[in-house]
């Protein structure tokens, strides 16, 4: 006999009339909707007992410790309970690492996360029977090169019923080729056809975060510079996303973290006693329309290559040497955070 997931049950009783509270007798269901929303957004546990421990590489800044959603509000009534119950996931930013299991939170099991997000994601869909596709806020993947060029991202994408309005790709200092014996980034482009042929309509923006070391920054710099003239991604829809060419929404930010990890101290790396400076540039992928509503411009490489549905992997390579030198213009910098 199936057991019945207690949302079910609480949903299959019918919630009392709500006429004389100002709540659903007076505002309407999207102003609900929006207090619902704020009040059910997750953010990081802030209990310092719940910390990750500073010597990981995965502990950093908005990501130090679980997420958590405080659900007190499912709890009041009935009426509240239907119209928000699953609110807490849609609205939680889903985060999966491509990893080895060392480099992914405790809580985060590699090998079963992308399953237990498909049984979820199924409840959903069932219990919401309205015909229309259930969109999540945000996806957020944490992976390295090898995981990438393997087919993962596209594999993860593949998943039932996975509609993310925002996509983030996030490649850590440790997530790159060769980063043990120092070696000039680079980024290939062979995975990039495969996750175009399964990228969902839903998402609006696609988000490649690039960190390094500071003293890297001339080659993170010259890779942001690379992918936003030649790279593209395309939906299954047709809809093609671009980055802007200018560099004019690109966000750098900077941080500093524990220098040692897994039981090895980086002393090549430190700015300080015990301490590494990283560097990181997010370059945001867009409809045309939106980049250039922001004043910004498309690469026309990047136009003729969507246009022909070209993925040409060797012209869309990006790399860099040992000494890369030459800043790149259009680009501010934010405070240090530590992690």
């Amino acid at each position: 006999m199936s057991k019945t997931p207690l949302h079910a049950k609480i949903l299959s009783i019918p919630a009392a009339l709500q006429d004389e509270s100002p709540l659903f007798g007076v505002l309407p269901a999207e102003v609900r909707s929006s207090i619902f929303s704020l009040a059910l957004t997750d953010y990081p546990d802030p209990t310092p007992d719940n910390h990750y421990a500073a010597e990981t590489c995965y502990t950093r800044p908005h990501y130090f410790s679980p997420r958590k959603t405080d659900t007190a509000l499912l709890r009041t009534c009935r009426a509240t309970y239907a119209e928000c119950w699953f609110l807490p996931f849609m609205l939680q930013e889903q985060a999966h690492w491509l990893t080895a299991q060392d480099r992914a939170p405790p809580e985060y099991r590699v090998h079963m996360s992308v399953a237990s997000l498909q049984s979820r994601l199924q409840q959903i869909k069932e219990q919401r029977d309205n015909g229309e596709i259930v969109e999540i806020e945000g996806l957020r993947v944490f992976a390295q090169m090898y995981k990438i060029e393997d087919g993962r991202l596209a594999a993860l994408l593949r998943t039932p019923g996975l509609y993310p309005r925002r996509l983030t790709l996030t490649i850590r200092h440790a997530d790159w080729w060769y980063w043990e014996g120092d070696q000039p980034l680079r980024f290939e482009a062979k995975w990039i056809k495969a996750v175009c042929d399964v990228l969902p309509s839903s998402v609006r923006e696609f988000c490649i975060e690039l960190e390094s070391l500071e003293r890297k920054k001339e080659q993170v710099d010259s890779i942001a510079k690379q992918m936003r003239e030649k790279w593209f991604f395309k939906r299954t829809d047709g809809a093609a996303l671009f980055p802007d060419v200018t560099g004019g929404n690109v966000e750098v930010s900077r941080w500093s973290g524990a220098s040692t990890w897994n039981n090895r101290t980086w002393t090549r790396d430190e700015t300080a006693p015990g301490r590494i400076d990283y560097y990181v540039v997010c370059v945001p992928f867009r409809l045309q329309h939106a980049v250039e509503r922001k004043g910004g411009g498309v690469s026309d490489e990047a136009i003729r290559a969507a246009s022909g549905n070209v993925f040409d992997a060797k012209k869309m390579r990006l790399f860099t040497t040992r000494r890369a030198t030459g800043a790149v213009a259009g680009i501010a910098s934010v405070p240090v955070l530590q992690a």
